[in-house]
């Protein structure tokens, strides 16, 4: 796929703080999870990524151009939705996104249909016409992601961008975000909901202290920042072998019993997630669910952040 944005060796130095060197790139379609802790250098890092600010060293790419010699062209199809947006209350939903796509150079009928398209795909029809400063939070993040997709852009960089929004709609902005990168669409988002990042996200960046610490698949970071996993089974019809015969498989240590089947702890770098699913059914028990059994990207992170800062 077509590399989309890359920092090589980016340094932004602020004399007592100084972020980077960052080096990774986004290609077409993918969703990557941005992550570190408050200060951590995340949002330098998209500044630098935007053209906002310009690096003290390295090389910044954005659709193939300098963001800062370019900056016009290499922001054309880029949409940003920033953590606290701060939306013109005066105007309602529909004004801002007509306003919008004027300024992006649609006209007319064009301008109206993109934000009549957006309104919908937010969710927002019923509120079009609702002045801006009458809706709640949860309604002005929406807004702002639509605001974001002005113009269908190309790549979206969004901050925060389901904080306040209802649980349907979290639901909903899944299927959105999912939609746009199988169109070719990318997408960097930075979010503290790393559950959100976990059922979302194709890959992983994460910064800790102004340096780039991972990046890379969500899988390959929670095998390298877990020591075991844990895996449940919901099976009925249990036969008495089938727990000695889990507990002989390469790659477990431990398997405990409870009122619903069996949970399976795994060592590090092991995934029998298979093989215990054909054990189950061969030896006769009734396989109803099999998954890991806590929110392994929350705890790999938390880890590799605690690692840091020991």
């Amino acid at each position: 796929m077509e590399e989309v944005a890359s920092l090589e060796g980016a340094v932004k130095d602020y004399g007592p703080k100084r972020i980077g060197p960052i080096t990774f790139s986004v290609t077409g379609g993918d969703i990557m999870g941005f992550l570190g802790p408050n200060g951590s250098g995340k949002s330098t890092t998209i500044r630098m990524l935007l053209g906002l600010i310009r690096p003290s060293s390295g090389r910044v790419r954005l659709m193939q151009m300098d963001p800062l010699r370019d900056h016009a062209r290499a922001l054309a199809g880029v949409g940003y939705s920033p953590e606290l947006p701060n939306l013109q209350s005066f105007l309602t939903p529909r004004e801002l996104l007509h306003l919008m796509a004027k300024v992006i150079g649609l006209r007319g009928r064009e301008a109206e249909s993109d934000a009549f398209r957006l309104l919908e795909r937010v969710g927002l029809t019923e509120y079009a016409d609702y002045r801006i400063a009458k809706l709640s939070k949860g309604m002005i993040q929406r807004l702002s992601i639509a605001q974001a997709m002005v113009g269908s852009p190309r790549f979206l960089i969004l901050d925060e961008p389901t904080i306040g929004i209802d649980p349907g709609g979290v639901v909903h902005f899944r299927s959105v975000f999912r939609d746009f990168a199988k169109e070719g669409g990318t997408v960097i988002m930075s979010s503290h909901i790393l559950s959100e990042v976990e059922s979302l996200c194709t890959s992983l960046a994460v910064i800790h202290s102004g340096r780039l610490l991972f990046r890379g698949g969500i899988e390959e970071f929670i095998m390298k920042g877990l020591g075991t996993r844990s895996i449940t089974i919901q099976a009925e019809n249990v036969g008495s072998g089938l727990v000695s015969a889990l507990s002989e498989m390469k790659g477990v240590t431990r398997v405990t019993m409870n009122a619903t089947g069996f949970v399976v702890e795994t060592a590090k770098g092991s995934d029998p997630r298979a093989e215990i699913s054909k054990l189950v059914v061969e030896s006769g028990a009734r396989l109803l669910s099999i998954g890991y059994s806590r929110n392994e990207l929350h705890e790999a992170y938390v880890n590799l952040v605690r690692g840091m800062a020991e």
